[in-house]
């Protein structure tokens, strides 16, 4: 009688001679990469484990870049993924064909074997998560309104400039419930961890220009750059800071993901200036924003946050830092990546837009009744709202106007995932003090009868001139981000730039509506820290360490 080979050993066989195969000639990988069809697991099974052994047996074959061995050998995966996402080629900034790539290094999760046993540097990284805190709620916009979104669906999408949005509500939703402005207490967008590569740091003179960024993994810090606080009481026209490696095209990791001596995956901004009380802050739109307080009443206020909305984070005023970390995403490939619009509502109304970058005179015919236009610059209630509705002269709010993007590009983003109020509106005080001429916590008039613990301010070095801008640190969107000396108009597209000096210590960031096109993501403002009619603040939160 016959026999046969058994289905179980003409698959073992196969599987040896394609083993075989791939080890005695690697060009075929190459025709395997080109194939159009999707391989099967246990093709990708085959290709995995050849492919890890071919590396293993050929260590030294693999070519060097800055002294360093690369693609040692690849990263072991129980999911044995065959191909990452988006790669790229960080010294030619060329995307890298997926088609083209066997798995991921393990070494730092930075590199790539592909098959032409190159090494491609610096994979592209997903955003970190965000961490959501207690009573915390992810909400994603379906077109016409905010819905709740489960953690486990697609809500956010930076590569498509659309930061991730959650809420604390006064109310009970379900996944999928319309969320409406009334039922939120508290807005907040996620800046994810990043690293920025320097394109200033001689403290030049630069054009407004894209940032490049790169997302970090966890609290991995990739950056090669690193500056530690050197601050003096002399009358200084030289950094806050003393900076190892800080050349154009160097990487740092931003600062303001470090909160004392815990490294932060991510925080929380909030997406609108504060309003509501001291007693208990909101963060909403079409609002009048809170004002007329001190420094210390804002920052002890919005600690409160945590306590009042059983958040269970790390609830804080606005760093200078953190300001800059935000207006650096914001012009990125992540962000708006150009000047956002002004908030011009003389009545302080929160997520308002003048339709442009100045608050000029207004030429929408649409936007009011019997087709009239705006003759004012600056306007009661402001032209458009968040989410690019109308608002009419009596305050009221209307239709859709005919384009959205006039209200919506007041945001970080150009849509309505960014971050409003960071241009106009009210100015905003955040925590940066300058120190006095015994290189101690300047209170000046802000209220402060003990500093605040460290980990919650910027400090810098003393000085007697607002236009000392060397003072300024790196990522925190002062002196980098100058384009004239000299002048109070030297920022970025002509914003404001005014260091803190003599006995205004605390800075300012974002502008009044009166500033016009001087008001924006880039303008810094000396302020004495008093309790002005038109100064607001911003509320920041984190996972506690």
């Amino acid at each position: 009688m016959k026999k046969g080979f058994t289905l179980v050993e003409l698959i073992g066989v196969v599987i040896i001679l394609a083993l075989i195969a791939l080890l005695a000639f690697p060009p075929i990988l190459n025709s395997i990469r080109k194939t159009k069809s999707e391989l099967s697991d246990a093709s990708k099974e085959i290709l995995y484990n050849a492919a890890n052994l071919y590396v293993s047996e050929n260590l030294n074959d693999f070519p060097k870049r800055n002294g360093n061995t690369f693609c040692v050998t690849l990263n072991t995966l129980s999911s044995k993924e065959y191909l990452p996402t988006k790669v790229y080629d960080s010294i030619t900034g060329e995307e890298i064909s997926s088609d083209s790539l066997i798995e991921i290094k393990v070494e730092n999760n930075n590199y790539t074997y592909n098959m032409n046993n190159e090494c491609v540097e610096d994979i592209y990284v997903s955003p970190n998560k965000p961490e959501l805190l207690d009573n915390m709620v992810p909400i994603k916009y379906n077109g016409t309104n905010w819905i709740v979104a489960s953690e486990s669906d697609k809500w956010y999408d930076y590569d498509a400039k659309e930061w991730a949005n959650a809420v604390v509500l006064n109310t009970t939703k379900k996944v999928g419930d319309t969320v409406s402005e009334s039922e939120i207490d508290l807005w907040y967008v996620w800046i994810p961890r990043y690293k920025y590569q320097l394109f200033n740091a001689d403290n030049g003179s630069v054009e407004p220009q894209e940032i490049q960024i790169k997302f970090e993994s966890g609290t991995s810090s990739t950056g090669t750059v690193s500056c530690t606080d050197n601050i003096s009481g002399t009358d200084g026209t030289t950094s806050s800071e003393t900076c190892t490696n800080a050349s154009n095209g160097n990487w740092y990791t931003h600062p303001a993901f470090t909160l004392g001596t815990q490294e932060l995956t991510g925080f929380w901004v909030g997406k609108f200036e504060v309003s509501g009380s001291t007693s208990k802050i909101t963060i909403k739109p079409n609002v009048t924003s809170l004002r007329r307080q001190t420094v210390s009443s804002f920052f002890t206020a919005i600690q409160n946050i945590n306590t009042t909305y059983n958040l269970n984070g790390d609830s804080h005023m606005m760093k200078n830092m953190e300001w800059g970390a935000v207006a650096y995403l914001s012009h990125s490939k992540y962000g708006i990546n150009e000047e956002v619009y002004i908030n011009n509502s003389s009545s302080y109304y929160t997520g308002r837009s003048g339709g442009n970058v100045g608050g000029s005179t207004n030429t929408v015919a649409t936007q009011y009744p019997s087709s009239s236009t705006s003759s004012n610059r600056y306007y009661n209630y402001g032209y458009y709202t968040y989410d690019g509705k109308i608002v009419n002269y009596d305050g009221s709010i209307g239709d859709y106007a005919s384009d959205r993007t006039l209200g919506t590009k007041a945001s970080t983003t150009g849509n309505i995932y960014g971050v409003y109020d960071m241009s106009g509106g009210a100015l905003e005080y955040v925590m940066g003090n300058m120190v006095n001429s015994s290189v101690a916590f300047y209170s000046s008039s802000a209220g402060f009868s003990t500093p605040p613990d460290s980990i919650y301010y910027d400090s810098y070095t003393y000085g007697t001139s607002s236009l000392t801008h060397g003072r300024g640190k790196l990522g925190d969107a002062t002196k980098e981000t100058l384009k004239a000396f000299g002048s109070g108009s030297g920022g970025w597209y002509s914003d404001y730039a005014f260091f803190p000096y003599s006995s205004y210590s605390w800075f300012s960031r974002g502008g009044n509506y009166t500033y016009g096109s001087y008001a924006g993501l880039f303008i810094f403002y000396w302020y004495n820290g008093n309790a002005g009619s038109s100064d607001s603040a911003r509320a920041v939160v984190c996972v506690r360490g």
